[in-house]
């Protein structure tokens, strides 16, 4: 799943430097805004997941104050990038609560993983926080986050560090292996079965010795969770 990044940076030097960076690494730069309307007309049409914001911009425009006019509104995690590294301005950025401060000259390696943090750290406790207070869930679709029931999701299934949660009716992906992504729902119906899937124990149908059925679709019980399974299943009926 793509990341999608709005960079604020008022030097098009920069700018284009920058979004070449993400690019190629794949994330999705949703515009190179540099004054508070640019910022605000791209948020509108195509939301980010992640903020990237130069501090001192042109057009008597201040990233910080930027960024706290957005957090009236708006959630996104976001990222210092700048060359102001002077005391007072650092203690005003921090006011707002930064993923990260990062400054000029910037290493490459450096922005991507800033922003790979602040993107999964943030939506982490996104997911985390809607299984705790109810029992919808917010999952990651096309252009936003998604409310969805947490009875609503058939399983789970691990691809690669991703995974895929799976309804009667769409797919989502986020950006955390499977072990991680059960303990954030936190919800006694999910019971890993696999070291690929993990079920919602609502919507199995029929149990078989190495296998069980959900929503017409066959998955495989692994050798080391049959007992788990057998004692959560007892309990269940």
């Amino acid at each position: 799943m793509d990341i999608k990044v709005l960079i604020i940076e008022d030097n098009p030097i920069t700018g284009q430097d920058l979004k070449e960076i993400l690019e190629d690494y794949g994330m999705l730069v949703t515009g190179v805004t540099k004054t508070r309307s640019e910022v605000l007309m791209s948020i509108n049409g195509q939301s980010p997941d992640v903020l990237l914001v130069d501090i001192n911009l042109k057009h008597n425009d201040d990233g910080i104050e930027i960024v706290d006019e957005l957090l009236k509104t708006y959630h996104f995690p976001f990222i210092y990038l700048t060359a102001n590294s002077d005391v007072e301005t650092v203690k005003r950025a921090f006011k707002t609560n930064p993923a990260s401060y990062l400054t000029k000259p910037y290493d490459d390696k450096d922005v991507i993983i800033a922003l790979e943090l602040a993107f999964n750290n943030h939506y982490s406790k996104v997911i985390q926080e809607g299984v705790k207070n109810n029992p919808f869930i917010y999952l990651k679709g096309t252009n936003d986050f998604e409310k969805v029931h947490v009875d609503d999701v058939l399983f789970l299934q691990a691809q690669g560090s991703y995974t895929v949660f799976f309804t009667s009716n769409k797919t989502y992906t986020l950006t955390s292996n499977l072990t991680h992504s059960k303990e954030k729902i936190e919800h006694p119906s999910f019971l890993r079965i696999h070291r690929s899937y993990v079920v919602n124990t609502k919507h199995i149908s029929a149990v078989k010795n190495d296998s069980l059925l959900i929503a017409n679709q066959t998955l495989p019980i692994g050798r080391s969770y049959k007992n788990d399974i057998k004692h959560k299943l007892q309990k269940i009926s």
